[in-house]
């Protein structure tokens, strides 16, 4: 297995913000999950170990919800361990864990819908060199596509919330320029963007901006997590655009707690993104019976910037995770799932306010 490093970071960063708004298209959507699916990687146990900063356990139960009033479209980060540049549709075990990891505690709120893209892999990322024109336009195409498929056969004028981290919040930048900005039809419809660790600017769109307060629809939540102030090579938290800075939005005001509420599956993630996380947070309890573990109360997050323009979300607490591979990285394996409780929270306000 080859280490991540700093450069993977960086050509992380240039491969996603290279998206163009076209390209050869997939045929047919492979949903990853949907609500036509009998069982999928969405669909899993809510089932909870919650485990305080004493070590006291108790057992949290949360219902998936019977009669959702709106949807989640869901685009999953880097995690493909393929070897070509671009991934196939395969639904390879590591594509399941992160649907599972990051998108499936949403079903409290929403159905679920996820498309198979053929992004670019760990292998490409490794490899920027490789990274043409073509195959950032393949990944992208790939949901667009999914996005118009569930647009035109499923949706049937409902809200939606869209959900990204990493390379798919960077995609879901693209699909919001092109298919939502600057459409009020389809504009009026989304409750919220979560576009967790992917560079959102303040001025990137026209119509859509960041939330400011509990209960807002139609905007957008999005943060890179770090605890040290990002040093100036870091690849999250800073813009080179004159006048514009990343978007970071605190918890504790869109109508969370500024507590994190940190929730993880129990189940070991696959490939090398599974032994990353095992350096990012080691020392994780191993005897757990339930689908899920969360440990609340050991961090904090707030936005904060620095004097030379960085916009990120300070995380403050015990034991703190360790950046990944480096400080550049700061803590973006954990943008989601370190808060996911918060996030669930924020959507669900979210979606009690929509079209009040």
């Amino acid at each position: 297995m080859r280490p991540l490093s700093s450069s993977l970071i960086l050509a992380a960063a240039v491969v996603a913000l290279g998206l163009a708004a076209a390209g050869p298209a997939s045929a047919k959507t492979v949903w990853l999950c949907s609500p036509s699916q009998k069982s999928d990687p969405c669909d899993y146990g809510l089932k909870t170990t919650v485990i305080t900063a004493a070590g006291a356990r108790s057992t949290e139960a949360a219902p998936k919800a019977s009669k959702a009033k709106i949807d989640c479209f869901y685009v999953y980060p880097t995690v493909s361990d393929q070897s070509t540049p671009n991934a196939t549709l395969a639904k390879d075990p590591e594509v399941k864990a992160i649907a599972t990891y990051q998108a499936s505690r949403f079903s409290q709120t929403c159905r679920m819908f996820a498309p198979m893209y053929r992004q670019v892999t760990l292998a490409g990322i490794f490899n920027p060199a490789n990274v043409t024109t073509a195959v950032r336009d393949m990944a992208y195409s790939d949901v667009r596509a999914a996005f118009k498929d569930y647009l035109k056969n499923d949706n049937n004028g409902r809200g939606f919330v869209l959900i990204g981290h990493s390379q798919g919040s960077f995609v879901l930048r693209q699909l919001i320029t092109d298919e939502i900005d600057g459409k009020p039809a389809v504009r009026k419809r989304l409750v919220s963007a979560l576009l967790l660790g992917g560079n959102t600017t303040n001025k990137e769109f026209k119509k859509v901006h960041a939330c400011t307060k509990a209960g807002q629809t139609g905007c957008i939540v999005a943060w890179s997590m770090f605890h040290d102030p990002p040093p100036a090579n870091a690849a999250f938290a800073r813009t080179t655009l004159a006048g514009q800075h990343v978007v970071c939005t605190s918890p504790g005001k869109l109508g969370s707690s500024s507590k994190l509420l940190p929730y993880q599956p129990s189940a070991a993630f696959p490939g090398t993104i599974g032994a990353t996380l095992g350096i990012f947070a080691p020392g994780q309890p191993t005897d757990i019976k339930t689908s899920w573990f969360a440990q609340p109360g050991r961090f904090t997050a707030a936005c904060a910037t620095t004097p030379d323009g960085a916009s990120y979300l300070k995380v403050d607490g015990a034991p703190l995770p360790t950046p990944v591979p480096d400080a550049t990285w700061g803590l973006h394996l954990g943008d989601i799932n370190l808060a996911l409780g918060n996030l669930t929270t924020i959507v669900r306000k979210q979606v009690a306010a929509y079209g009040k």
